[in-house]
């Protein structure tokens, strides 16, 4: 029995019900939600040692990848995908924990820019490679051109849902 079962059932109920329902795409969503959150769940189990969650090592991620791994709060949280009011709250626990460290930009006082520090690239260069081993097992068996292939269709519904 698949762990999709049931949600799978649940869709043809509402099929059954409302004939409209666009049963093929929800299950394509519905899917998309599944692997998201197993994927999420698998980086949780390798960052839990590190006290760290999902959301905290988005934030060291993007901060070691972008230029002088400083990033001002708004593109931060935009990267990460997270609200002002949380990213706020995932940065307040990383700087005290010496990871980042915050200040303002230099001539604009109302800008503020996070940037990691030693001990967060430190930290990120390590729990990387983990959480790498963890997550990218959703593609075992995807041949290059599979990994192609999905790349594009995403990139397709990202356009789409960019444009509405």
């Amino acid at each position: 029995m698949s762990s999709f079962d049931a949600t799978n059932k649940r869709l043809k109920n509402i099929r059954g019900r409302n004939p409209d329902f666009p049963e093929d795409l929800m299950r394509l969503l519905r899917m998309t939600y599944h692997v998201q959150k197993r994927i999420k769940d698998l980086s949780n189990a390798a960052l839990r040692k590190y006290d760290l969650v999902d959301a905290s090592y988005m934030v060291l991620a993007v901060l070691y990848g972008s230029d002088n791994e400083t990033s001002t709060a708004s593109a931060l949280g935009e990267a990460c995908m997270e609200k002002p009011a949380n990213l706020t709250r995932v940065c307040n626990d990383l700087e005290a924990q010496g990871l980042v460290a915050r200040g303002n930009r230099p001539g604009d006082r109302r800008c503020v820019m996070i940037s990691l520090t030693d001990n967060g690239r430190r930290l990120i260069e390590q729990v990387m490679p983990e959480v790498w081993r963890r997550t990218t097992r959703a593609y075992d068996g995807f041949t290059p051109e599979d990994i192609r292939l999905q790349e594009q269709l995403f990139a397709r519904q990202l356009e789409n849902l960019d444009n509405t």
